[in-house]
């Protein structure tokens, strides 16, 4: 497999679509993760003598599972974010991109 990129940061605009409540955030969470979840869910496949045979098997169910449970996951993290780092703390909102 390939080496994964570790730590790797979700885009301000998916937390905050998250923090928002944001009816994409669902959908762009699944986006970001899913080459993860597609490489966890692949696996190679072996001979009958134990060696790889060249071909990989693709796990569909346990990538439907790994969805549905990030999916199941995002309310809390939502209430995690805003205990953690927003409450009881002043908010600054930058916009970006404003056109006249």
């Amino acid at each position: 497999m390939r080496n994964r990129k570790k730590n790797r940061k979700i885009p301000d605009h998916i937390i905050l679509n998250i923090l928002n409540k944001a009816a994409s955030a669902e959908d762009e969470v699944l986006d970001y993760y899913e080459g993860y979840i597609r490489e966890v869910a692949t696996e190679p496949v072996y001979s009958s003598d134990g060696s790889r045979s060249g071909y990989y098997y693709y796990d569909e169910d346990l990538a439907q599972e790994l969805r549905l449970a990030l999916a199941q996951a995002l309310p809390a993290l939502r209430e995690t974010l805003i205990k953690n780092h927003l409450e009881n703390r002043p908010v600054i909102v930058v916009l970006g991109q404003l056109t006249d």
